[in-house]
């Protein structure tokens, strides 16, 4: 009786450890977060050169914006496709610009050349 009781015992672990791996591999779909509409933000105005565009980060050389308390230098900024379709992105282009104050840092909404 004993070897049947081990039997018994290994063959219920093994489903018991079947059935958790199971559950285990069926994972929660994941939950994508809203990013909060930047509309109702203030603009500032600034003017700079184009440092470098990497993805969605756009570095500028400003001159800063004191409405926005930004000091002049150097800075990243996010910065979306339809954005920067029609605007010089190439490094050392002298630029106008818009830019707003998010909860995630620094976002460009408007870029254009600078004559």
């Amino acid at each position: 009786m004993n070897f049947r009781h081990f039997i018994a015992i290994i063959a219920m672990l093994g489903l018991a450890g079947c059935g958790k791996a199971s559950q285990e591999g069926h994972s929660n779909p994941t939950v994508v977060q809203a990013m909060p509409s930047t509309e109702s933000l203030p603009a500032y105005d600034a003017q700079g050169v184009v440092s470098s565009l990497d993805g969605q980060i756009l570095t500028l050389d400003h001159d800063g914006a004191s409405a926005a308390g930004l000091k002049p230098g150097r800075d990243q900024f996010k910065v979306y496709a339809d954005v920067i379709a029609e605007a010089p992105i190439t490094p050392g282009a002298r630029v106008k610009f818009q830019f707003k104050k998010t909860s995630t840092g620094l976002e460009v909404s408007k870029l254009e050349p600078r004559g």
